[in-house]
């Protein structure tokens, strides 16, 4: 294998990073250039790229977050819904050249979870415990199940049929009739979402994410750019007041719920129904096939605000989609 490790990509290397994380069936969100800044915004890390070419052909990539301390990197690699694979028959390969070119910078701990899901999954976390890597996944790390719509090519009332959506049809209409309303959000509604979030993990005792998370947000997935749009960001207001927020993010043939926030003010519907199914909409309109509900617990997780959370998006879809956990490998 022909391998890169550069803290830049340019030129035709870019290029071919870009067209293949975009066209993978491993590919994510997470893994887009795009959204390197962001993942990295008010932490102290810094990202690496990885290339992996065999004959000339790009069979593996990853985007790599070297957590820092001061000017020092630390000897971890995290690779965030990564590597990004083709073909699952590749992912051991190329997380060994992954680990072996790291070795190389120092690195002592490499953490990967590669986006397959389903039939897929199983047999890439085989391929992972083949190349030396463990199952390291906990509850409350990145989500491991998730839930899924099929949403390309279908009108509302497609989207919406069946007795499994009749709760969310009710709660759209209760929402509806109680005069909120939902709009897509501009670059400066990233205040509101970022108000909003940081006012619900003050209610839950937890930390909101860093000023310089939505900043980067705004600058490198809203704003307008050529072709498909990375991502969209909705805000429902009731009696003037925004009581909601949600951001979603593009990728492929795949749309992802990535953040949302209520307000705590108290009404009689879900604050949340209205946001959620207008990113359904908005994910359909720009040719994404599956909206990915962005995550629910684990079997055995008795986290009670990760299963109310669980609860809402089930109104969505009902049946679980089991991913590759996180894994780490040491040396």
């Amino acid at each position: 294998m022909d391998l890169t490790w550069t803290s830049r990509l340019e030129g035709a290397l870019a290029e071919d990073y870009d067209l293949f994380v975009e066209a993978a069936k491993g590919g994510h969100y997470a893994q887009a250039r795009a959204w390197g800044p962001v993942a990295v915004a008010g932490r102290p890390a810094s990202l690496r790229y990885f290339l992996a070419r065999e004959g000339g052909r790009v069979v593996g990539t990853a985007m790599i977050v070297r957590p820092m301390a001061g000017p020092l990197p630390l000897p971890v690699a995290i690779v965030e819904r990564g590597p990004v694979v083709a073909d699952p028959a590749d992912v051991g390969r190329v997380a060994q050249a992954l680990v072996a070119r790291a070795r190389l910078h120092g690195v002592l701990r490499v953490q990967v979870m590669p986006y397959w899901a389903g039939d897929d999954a199983p047999v890439v976390e085989a391929a992972l415990g083949d190349a030396g890597f463990t199952k390291v996944q906990e509850p409350g790390g990145a989500h491991a199940v998730t839930l899924r719509m099929d949403i390309g090519g279908k009108a509302d009332d497609a989207i919406l049929a069946g007795k499994e959506r009749e709760s969310l049809r009710r709660k759209l209409r209760q929402a509806e009739k109680a005069g909120a309303t939902v709009r897509l959000g501009e670059l400066g509604d990233v205040r509101v979402l970022e108000q909003l979030y940081a006012e619900l993990m003050k209610g839950q005792g937890r930390d909101a994410k860093p000023h310089a998370y939505f900043e980067r947000l705004a600058a490198s997935i809203l704003s307008p750019r050529d072709g498909a749009p990375r991502g969209a960001l909705f805000v429902c207001t009731h009696d003037a007041e925004p009581i909601s927020a949600l951001f979603a993010s593009r990728h492929g043939k795949v749309a992802t719920f990535v953040l949302g926030a209520t307000s705590a003010a108290q009404r009689s519907f879900s604050k949340m129904v209205l946001p959620m199914m207008a990113a359904v909409r908005w994910a359909r309109d720009v040719g994404a096939e599956q909206f990915d509900l962005g995550g629910i617990p684990m079997d055995g997780d008795t986290d009670d605000k990760r299963a109310q959370i669980a609860q809402f998006k089930f109104d969505f879809a009902k049946a679980k989609v089991t991913l590759v956990g996180e894994h780490a490998r040491w040396f």
